[in-house]
């Protein structure tokens, strides 16, 4: 026994140095976890690499450009109809146009615009463009993850659309935000002329841009120029190419939990308003149904109660004529911006059952919606025809050359600076003013000032009390509590049982 085995083994040993020598496995890319952390932006790019790699028939990924600070802006693309997948008949599959070109090196492409199968069923969503809202990307790599990883779930969406999804628009912002500010909201694109960092990446987009504000020391900075930001350029040219192609927009933010389509520039409806309006009730449907959260839907102007202009929604809708186009507002209020980590789960499942349920309302409502022969868009309320960001009769692209560079931009008139006068400035004029008046003139006082009315005194006129300090009684008098308001001299006042608010 012991010779056949030892002539066993050193026949194995014969046949592994005689074998050909075969290449080694790729290494396999480590999954971060997506679900319930906050990842960097190297795991991000890492979770979509181990995606390309696993799924190479369906999934590609491609680099839009860079940032200020040589970081890529990266979008995945999730295919089903290009996939080898035995579920696809050959017929399909040769119908199906590869929607990029790849390049020999595996990186960066540009789409191309195609007729026929795949037109116009093609989804955009788009997260991280502020860079304080940390449970957007978080949202935004829950769908990827549900399209990719739990494809038999949602084979339904996958047969119907294609998608294109950009986790993270602004990743300078982002890192800048995790490591030093967690309430920064712009890029990192420095000024030249002043000492303040950053622009608001949902403000520059060239629709009514003028519009926006212009004080560089905002939060909502609108940029020196429409599209003066590589993260914007970046975007704008993967949007334009892919306008003919493109069925639903939806861009991810927080926290006001709700689903809102345009306008957000001016309080105006656009033609197709009930069917976006429908096309958010969907959503919101789908999100009670799975756990009760309310959503609000209405216009992005109704429901925050501002005009926004310049930003991404206003412009795929109204620049590109993309047939529907949403923002919507992850919870909540009482969570803020980066909720805690125990939450992150719970939110991207609630929000993906939502943007399912409205990528497939979407697909019903492709052929009611048909984006020609419109009539000029409105005009928002401070829009100036001579500062004009962008006209709506000729709304035109510009070209890549001049993108480059950032485009020629146009300056804004500044803004006159209204007198802002507080009350205490307005009674000293007040008082000053009649103190310099006869007892024969009559009292005229200038524009804007209004005459004191009766009873009401000036801070320097009013009667002087003792100071008040509260006791440790009830307003019944059994201690324990803070109701009752003692004067200086340990008597209570005259409504000693009116609430502390009165006093206060």
């Amino acid at each position: 026994m012991a010779a056949i085995s030892k002539r066993n083994t050193q026949t194995a040993k014969d046949r592994s140095r005689d074998a050909p020598i075969t290449p080694l496995r790729r290494m396999v890319i480590p999954r971060p976890d997506i679900l319930h952390t906050y990842l960097e932006y190297k795991q991000i790019n890492q979770y979509l690499e181990y995606l390309v790699q696993r799924y190479p028939h369906f999934v590609r990924m491609h680099t839009l450009g860079l940032t200020h600070e040589k970081r890529e802006v990266r979008a995945l693309e999730i295919n089903w109809m290009n996939s080898d997948n035995v579920e696809l008949s050959p017929l399909i599959r040769e119908q199906s146009p590869r929607s990029f070109d790849i390049a020999p090196n595996g990186k960066s492409t540009v789409p191309v615009v195609h007729q026929g199968e795949h037109c116009r069923k093609t989804v955009f969503i788009e997260a991280g463009t502020h860079a304080r809202e940390w449970i957007t990307i978080s949202t935004a790599l829950n769908c990827i993850y549900q399209l990719t990883e739990r494809y038999t779930r949602n084979i339904e969406v996958l047969r119907k659309l294609r998608f294109i999804i950009v986790p993270l628009v602004n990743p300078d912002g982002y890192e800048y935000s995790r490591t030093k500010n967690a309430k920064w909201r712009k890029n990192r694109r420095p000024h030249k002329s002043s000492k303040f960092v950053g622009t608001d990446c949902n403000r520059n987009y060239d629709i009514f841009w003028n519009s926006g504000p212009s004080k560089i020391n905002r939060n909502t900075y609108k940029g020196e120029c429409p599209f003066s930001e590589p993260e914007t350029r970046a975007m704008r040219n993967m949007l334009n190419r892919m306008s003919s192609n493109l069925l639903f927009f939806l861009s991810l933010h927080s926290y006001g939990q709700s689903i809102m389509y345009p306008w957000g520039y001016c309080r105006d409806n656009p033609l197709y308003w009930r069917e976006l309006s429908s096309l958010a009730n969907s959503g919101r449907s789908a999100i009670k149904s799975y756990n009760g959260r309310e959503y609000r839907t209405g216009s992005i102007s109704c429901l925050t109660k501002r005009t926004i202009a310049g930003s991404v929604v206003d412009y795929v809708y109204g620049v590109l004529k993309v047939p529907m186009a949403l923002v919507m507002e992850l919870p909540s209020r009482e969570l803020g911006f980066q909720p805690p980590v125990e939450m992150i789960s719970q939110i991207g499942h609630e929000s993906w059952y939502g943007i399912r349920e409205m990528c497939k309302r979407s697909y019903d409502l492709r052929l009611q919606i048909v984006r020609e022969n419109e009539p000029p868009l409105p005009r928002p309320p401070r829009f100036e025809a001579g500062n004009e960001g962008v006209a709506t009769e000729t709304l035109t692209a510009s070209t890549e050359e001049s993108t480059a560079a950032g485009g020629d931009c146009a300056k804004s008139k500044p803004k006159k600076k209204r007198a802002k006068r507080t009350v205490r400035a307005t009674h000293d004029e007040i008082l000053r003013i009649q103190k310099g008046f006869k007892a024969s003139e009559p009292h005229v006082l200038p524009e804007g000032i209004q005459a004191l009315p009766a009873g009401l005194f000036p801070r320097q006129l009013e009667p002087r009390v003792p100071p008040v300090k509260r006791s440790g009684l009830n307003r019944d008098g059994r201690g324990g509590g803070d109701g009752v308001i003692l004067t200086s001299h340990g008597k209570p006042p005259m409504s000693s049982t009116m609430p502390l608010g009165v006093f206060l």
